[in-house]
């Protein structure tokens, strides 16, 4: 994926571009990750976006597209935008588990408060 970015020296050996704004890092990572179609590994994130940022500007652009709800973060450290087949499906069943990890701790709490106060 071409990230265009301005283009400010060119010859045969090496390219040097200016370096995108947070904002437009931002941007570039939404596009990026839309594009694929499909969920994204951090390291494909990395090899994407080596040379262009570093891995803290990244970190925080991630972070701000999920605070604004535009990726989702996934198993496995995936990372998806929510119109992405199976995305929906998969955030719901980790809804589910975890309303049954946390329903199963307080019924065993109730359990050993029952079994303590008994004895």
């Amino acid at each position: 994926m071409s990230l265009g970015l301005k283009v400010l020296y060119e010859d045969d050996e090496v390219v040097v571009m200016k370096a995108p704004t947070d904002e437009e890092l931002v941007e570039l990572v939404y596009k990026f990750i839309k594009s694929k179609g499909r969920p994204v590994t951090w390291k494909e994130l990395r090899e994407e976006f080596s040379g262009t940022a570093g891995e803290d500007r990244l970190r925080r652009a991630l972070i701000r597209l999920r605070r604004e709800g535009l990726v989702v973060e996934l198993r496995g450290g995936r990372y998806a935008t929510p119109d992405m087949p199976g995305v929906m499906e998969e955030l719901e069943e980790r809804r589910r588990r975890r309303a049954l990890r946390e329903a199963l701790s307080l019924e065993w709490r109730m359990y050993r408060r029952k079994r303590v106060a008994t004895n």
